[in-house]
């Protein structure tokens, strides 16, 4: 009998502790328990968001240039295709999105997608977000996307069909476009209402003065920010002044010098990997570069660390390859490292001999050229870095620093040996400019080439794809024709009191905003 007693008690107790433990967590929605060491401190969560903006033109998705509004936008407006975080496409708008051949694509949208104003999203939204990014008297960064679109055919309220003037090798990618209300906007894209409206998980609420208000859509949402301030400033410097003095939250830039203004605690920082692709093009049809192995000697002598902790205050991204941004295609595994006895015996292997420092063969000196434009003053000191670490090693090197017109006449007429140069990298996976028959490398690899004509008929989904690229990657290694070096950074500055998972890429900073909130 006691031991029933017992038992009972013991059970009504553990009831009773996990009753208050569920209490405590749960009394308030704004509270939330955080264990520090061995004690257990409750804070306020706070759901409200404010970031700063500078050099705000408009939030219209379609006509705003402004890197941090585009951000922001992803917020409110939803693209017809998306992009995840590792660069693969997925759904956004549409519910399928099929390639019937080379140049006609059919789009099925998703049927149950509702404006902000109630008004339900159709086809209709489609064309009309298309034809305003075609018509020649709307300026947009998304004009490119849509210019081989030669037809648009509504098939019915859902569905409708995309026929391009020419193939477009992953068009799919071309799609990550903001879709617009159809009924919101005149042809001139002004909008018709006071506040733009789009789709995503938050709208715009208010818009006045130096402060736009955007407020979670669906009530539903996990999304633990439910009120987003932007804070319109006028320079980068009051966003800097801003974030020290806790008025906003969050900041966006690509300045590796950001210490110079804001110290270096503080604040918590993300750093993202950034789009501006630096390399070194080589001239394999020089009488010198023309040998794979001088090119991978090149390689092996320059140390990328060390130019990235000179210039850019170990704030650049060391890469090996034009997908190495984050990309899924990208494959790690292929890599090699800075390694001057590599280099060396690299050099030996070919018959070149050192003397007096300098490498020798057949009576010539191993002497190149390297091309860089004189007003991009981060290359010029990126070039002289360069210049000194092959020098030490025995290559002669003669930079020759010129204008963007006399750059482009050099690379015109082919007359270099090497470039330091840079690209703008696309949204998309295509590295035919480095490989195609007008690269400036003047290389050529058959099974390169072949293997570029079969990703070209592969869907970007599949696993085959991935083989492809990643054996383009092992050819390139072995072959050298250029010499990636770095891409750039962007910088997430935000208030310790942010919490949450703030990596995001190039292409959207809110991929994990859904469990973004703010402590107190």
């Amino acid at each position: 009998m006691k031991t029933n007693v017992f038992k009972y008690i013991f059970f009504t107790i553990v009831i009773f502790m996990i009753g208050l433990a569920v209490y405590l967590l749960y009394k308030d929605g704004n509270n939330q328990i955080y264990a520090i060491g061995d004690n257990e401190l409750e804070v306020n969560i706070v759901r409200e968001l404010n970031i700063g903006i500078c050099n705000y033109d408009t939030i219209n998705p379609i006509l705003s240039k402004n890197r941090d509004v585009q951000y922001i936008d992803k917020l409110i407006f939803e693209p017809l295709l998306d992009i995840t975080n590792d660069f693969k496409i997925e759904n956004g708008l549409a519910e399928e999105f099929s390639k019937i051949n080379d140049t006609t694509y059919i789009v099925k949208l998703k049927d149950d997608v509702y404006f902000h104003d109630g008004e339900k999203f159709t086809s209709d939204d489609v064309i009309f977000t298309i034809n305003s990014l075609k018509n020649n008297n709307i300026d947009s960064i998304y004009k490119e996307n849509v210019k081989d679109i030669q037809e648009l055919q509504k098939i019915d309220d859902y569905t409708l069909k995309i026929i391009l003037n020419q193939e477009v090798e992953f068009f799919e990618y071309m799609m990550c476009i903001p879709i617009i209300a159809q009924h919101s906007y005149n042809e001139n894209l002004s909008s018709k209402t006071e506040i733009p409206i789009g789709t995503g998980k938050f709208k715009i609420t208010k818009i006045e003065g130096n402060n736009i208000i955007i407020e979670k859509f669906d009530s539903e949402s996990e999304t633990k920010i439910n009120t987003i301030n932007l804070v319109l400033k006028e320079n980068a410097k009051d966003l800097y002044t801003s974030i020290e003095k806790n008025e906003i939250d969050l900041m966006i830039t690509n300045n590796i010098n950001y210490e110079g203004y804001i110290g270096s605690i503080g604040y918590n920082v993300t750093q993202c990997v950034g789009r501006e692709f630096d390399y070194l093009i080589l001239n394999n049809k020089n009488p010198i570069l023309n040998n794979k192995k001088v090119r991978k000697a090149i390689y092996y002598a320059i140390d990328k660390n060390q130019i990235n902790y000179n210039i850019y205050n170990n704030k650049y991204n060391i890469c090996n390859f034009p997908l190495n941004y984050g990309s899924y295609l990208y494959n790690s595994d292929v890599n090699i490292e800075y390694d001057l006895n590599k280099a060396k015996e690299m050099l030996i292997e070919e018959g070149w001999v050192l003397k007096n420092n300098i490498w020798r063969k057949n009576y010539r000196n191993l002497n190149l050229r390297l091309l860089v434009e004189k007003d991009k003053e981060k290359r010029m000191q990126v070039a002289q870095n360069i210049k000194e670490q092959l020098e030490k090693m025995g290559i002669s090197i003669n930079i020759i620093s010129v204008n963007t017109n006399q750059f482009n006449n050099y690379i015109k007429n082919k007359n270099y040996d090497i470039i330091l140069t840079g690209n703008i990298i696309s949204n998309n996976p295509n590295i035919n400019t480095y490989f195609n028959s007008e690269n400036m490398s003047n290389f050529s690899n058959e099974q390169i080439n072949n293997l570029l004509l079969e990703i070209k008929n592969i869907d970007s989904q599949e696993q085959s794809l991935e083989e492809k690229y990643t054996k383009i990657e092992e050819i390139s290694k072995e072959e050298m024709p250029f010499i990636s070096l770095y891409f750039n950074s962007i910088f997430i500055i935000s208030n310790k009191n942010l919490k949450g998972d703030l990596t995001g890429n190039w292409y959207n900073i809110f991929y994990n905003i859904d469990n973004w909130y703010k402590i107190e």
